[in-house]
């Protein structure tokens, strides 16, 4: 078994932090921080749209010609919105919410398109979480191309060492559904936590790899499948799943089978646990608000683009619908998750009939795809810890009223 470290009481003191990395670069009025600043105040808009300067990573290459957006603009900007009781216009909440870049699809055209805080078309912004379900469109690749049986198999069927693990008895399933049953807890910050002794040892300090410190984690509070425990190391099991299965990167297989036929305009990159390492599962691909787009609308094509086919019909269906056999995690069900909202395979799934889903990261990241309505939204902003639950309320009242107005 890999040794834990020891336990320490406390919290990473701020100074300790800060000195971790001084500023890495200015870019006009927004400083890019170190590998610990990131998510300070003054630092985020800088750092956001610049990861792939701060932490290693990996190329996602494109292909070579363009696909053009079509644009049909609308005027949008006047639109209002409820919330909270009262009623605001789009354009204040651009302001309000610390939003970088916005875009708005309809019908596969561009209705909307802006750009904030100094912001532009060529900025590359971090997703945070929104990787998770790009991790979760590779493994249904890796299971068209035969690389992977089946997403019920265990996981340790294709990366042995997680029998030294809790998750070595856990189908790939349940990883992807947030279902492991494995104590793992979204603190990054306390050090007598595994999770910031993980990141900070590998990611941070590169003392070790990330994959290492999954062994770590052997403590279960729930039967496999039984109860839904929102787990970003889950997304970092399935991308060594799919990387030893395959024999490929993550940012290889992304570029390959995808990124390379959506006609990006731009390189994507993919934030590694180490030079040379491996790819965060968990967060941290950084592309334009345009490629993103064109993601969202091949996920609303039902996997294809350009006349292609790139990800099975079938898996996006499975992907972005509830599970039947695991009722727990439907929209609206009594669990503690962000606004009723249900969960598949790192998918968020909102309450009603249109059967809308979305890809959220942190900081207000999000990509919103309603295939009734025929809308893909795309939001990049640069929120903190205490404005999240706030924002995100009213990011989601925004996109309800988006989705009416272009009914």
């Amino acid at each position: 078994m890999t040794s834990k470290p020891a336990r320490v009481k406390g919290r990473w003191p701020l100074a300790g932090l800060l000195g971790l990395l001084a500023i890495t670069a200015l870019s006009d009025d927004h400083p890019i921080g170190g590998k610990a600043e990131v998510l300070l105040d003054g630092f985020r808009r800088g750092s956001f749209t610049n990861m792939h300067q701060i932490y290693p990573s990996r190329i996602v290459h494109r292909g070579g010609r363009v696909q053009p957006l079509r644009y049909a603009p609308q005027q949008l900007e006047s639109l209002t919105y409820r919330h909270n009781g009262g009623e605001h216009a789009l354009q204040d909440y651009f302001e309000r919410a610390s939003v970088m870049g916005f875009l708005v699809l309809k019908d596969g055209a561009v209705v909307h398109e802006s750009y904030h805080q100094g912001t532009t078309p060529q900025d590359r912004f971090v997703s945070w979480s929104m990787a998770k379900s790009v991790v979760s469109t590779l493994l249904g690749l890796a299971v068209a191309d035969g690389h992977i049986d089946s997403p019920l198999d265990p996981a340790v069927k294709y990366v042995p060492q997680l029998a030294e693990s809790g998750y070595g008895v856990n189908s790939i399933r349940d990883l992807l559904q947030m279902t492991s049953g494995v104590e793992f807890i979204e603190d990054y910050v306390s050090l007598d936590t595994l999770e910031a002794a993980a990141w900070f040892g590998a990611v941070i300090n590169h003392e070790r790899s990330y994959n290492s410190t999954v062994l770590w984690f052997d403590k279960r509070i729930a039967a496999p499948g039984t109860k839904f425990y929102y787990a970003s190391l889950e997304p970092q099991v399935v991308g060594w799943v799919i990387h030893d299965a395959s024999g490929k990167t993550l940012s290889d297989y992304l570029s390959e089978r995808i990124w390379q036929h959506l006609g990006t305009e731009h390189d994507a990159f993919w934030v590694l646990d180490r030079p040379g390492g491996m790819e965060i599962g968990s967060c941290c691909i950084s592309a334009t608000l345009r490629d993103y787009a064109r993601f969202g609308q091949m996920m609303l094509n039902n996997g294809s683009a350009n006349g292609k086919q790139l990800v099975p019909k079938a898996w996006v269906a499975t992907a972005t619908r509830p599970d039947p056999e695991r009722p727990f995690l439907h929209p609206g069900a009594d669990s503690p998750r962000t606004s009723n909202m249900g969960y598949q395979h790192y998918w968020w799934l909102w309450p009603g009939e249109d059967q809308a889903y979305s890809a959220i990261g942190f900081g207000g990241q999000e990509i919103y795809i309603n295939p009734a309505r025929q809308i893909v939204i795309v939001q990049t902003a640069a929120w903190g810890n205490d404005e999240a639950a706030t924002n995100r309320a009213e990011n989601h009242a925004v996109f309800r009223a988006l989705v009416e107005q272009l009914d």
